[in-house]
């Protein structure tokens, strides 16, 4: 689901239509959730469902998610579940938003305890592991130095592949030629951006 049509259930708002579940319902939904942090087996999965109304809206998240900060450190991937708002598929003002359930998948630090690795699964401020979706994530939550970061990344990584699909081409080539000057030319905008980010940064202190 895009991240368009979905966001964190709050508990102090306004009830919308009779659609939307009254608060105590909404408290109790998350509370559920709460509980099954990581979803490590199938039946993990088959446990928490058992307790949450089949009419619940079901959607995936559609990116994996980590903290940057953490990407050094050895980690592993785990599933886990959250309460979102989940917008009426027909917009207009006065549309609502109801509970839903959302699968999503984030890195975990592999080295940790249980208690510290659901602390991170839960997280609501982790990003995009894919740096073009983080790049924009970043911007809403107005990072700017952080997505010309993600964009420099980005940048690199297309310059790495052409470089390695240079070396499936005939050595010597025009297209050999034109690939490894294209490859060079974006690693040298991913440089540059990448100072730009740097440099935006320090201005802000």
């Amino acid at each position: 689901m895009s991240d368009n049509h979905r966001q964190p259930i709050p508990t102090n708002r306004t009830l919308g239509p009779c659609k939307t579940p009254v608060p105590d319902e909404e408290q109790r939904l998350a509370a559920t959730v709460a509980a099954h942090p990581m979803l490590d087996s199938v039946g993990a999965l088959a446990s928490l469902l058992a307790q949450l109304p089949p009419e619940l809206p079901l959607w995936l998240d559609e990116h994996v998610r980590w903290d940057p900060n953490e990407r050094l450190k050895q980690q592993l991937l785990t599933v886990t579940p959250r309460i979102v708002g989940v917008a009426s598929a027909v917009e207009t003002e006065d549309a609502s938003t109801e509970p839903g359930l959302e699968l999503g998948t984030v890195h975990i630090p592999f080295d940790s305890t249980p208690d510290v690795q659901a602390a991170v699964a839960v997280r609501r401020d982790l990003l995009p592991s894919d740096p073009y979706a983080s790049a924009e994530d970043r911007l809403e939550r107005g990072d700017v130095p952080g997505a010309l970061g993600d964009l420099a990344t980005l940048l690199q990584d297309i310059a790495a592949l052409l470089s390695d699909i240079t070396g499936g081409v005939e050595r010597g080539s025009t297209d050999a030629e034109s690939l490894r000057v294209e490859a060079s030319t974006i690693g040298q905008a991913a440089a540059r951006i990448a100072q730009l980010a740097k440099t935006d940064q320090e201005d802000r202190g």
